[in-house]
């Protein structure tokens, strides 16, 4: 064999035996693409094509891993184009956009609760929140208090929507739990639970734009203005009969 013919041999084994290239970029789309809650670094890896030595060499752990993923997440929370529209459908738009992202990722709860997602996360999507609010006669600090009661609202509503996924997903989901407690009290015990019975457990969209236009309604009443009749809430009939359900009787030994 050439010495020609030699060397590029060496070459090829070379380029057959070199790791692929991968970026950090690309390692968080493929968290977020994946789902951050329940990925392992593995399981990155494999979908990249990479070895796990690879992606340590770029991320050096799950955690910071988890942190960049929720960091770029909720950079990508833009809030659309609301330059013409009337302040409740810009703070709405908001909320429902904060909402979404919380339930889809709930590992970003997780972050936040660990104080792992601050300013630094917000400080973007906050500078045009304002830019549109205060062109609606909001000051500053109007906007930013808006903003946060918003942020709160869609947190502790984001927080029951995963618990009650994660019940849901569990051997014993909240209805049945539920249905015990109920059925271990007398008939003529909690007859307001017994009529709410299962919509109280049950967290769906209605209830979160009945809380999200009852915060509106709140702001807008203080600022002297109704809410446009597009949000104003629409009130549903209650349930005219509780659910029965019999205590269980206890055996006789």
């Amino acid at each position: 064999m050439g010495a020609s013919a030699m060397q590029a041999g060496r070459a090829a084994v070379a380029r057959v035996g070199r790791p692929p290239s991968v970026t950090v970029p690309q390692i968080v789309a493929a968290a977020l693409e994946l789902g951050l809650e329940n990925t392992s670094l593995k399981q990155i890896a494999d979908h990249l094509g990479i070895g796990l030595a690879t992606l340590y060499r770029h991320v050096g752990s799950r955690d910071e891993l988890v942190r960049l993923a929720s960091f770029e997440l909720t950079l990508q929370r833009q809030l659309p184009d609301g330059a013409d529209s009337h302040w409740t459908m810009v703070a709405k738009r908001y909320g429902d956009t904060l909402l979404a992202s919380l339930v889809a990722e709930p590992q970003l709860l997780i972050e936040l609760q660990r104080g792992r997602l601050g300013p630094h996360a917000e400080v973007d999507l906050l500078d045009q929140f304002l830019a549109l609010i205060t062109r609606q006669g909001f000051s500053v600090d109007e906007g930013v208090q808006l903003f946060h009661a918003i942020g709160t609202l869609a947190i502790g509503y984001a927080t029951g929507q995963t618990g009650f996924r994660a019940a849901e997903a569990s051997a014993e989901p909240w209805k049945m739990v539920t249905r015990r407690v109920l059925g271990s009290r007398d008939e003529d015990e909690l007859p307001f639970v017994r009529k709410a019975f299962p919509r109280f457990i049950e967290p769906d969209m209605g209830q979160w734009q009945f809380a999200l236009r009852c915060l509106l309604a709140g702001v807008a009443l203080a600022r002297g203005e109704t809410l446009p009749e597009a949000l104003i809430p629409v009130s549903k009939p209650a349930a005219t009969r509780a659910v029965s359900i019999k205590r269980k009787s206890r055996a006789v030994g």
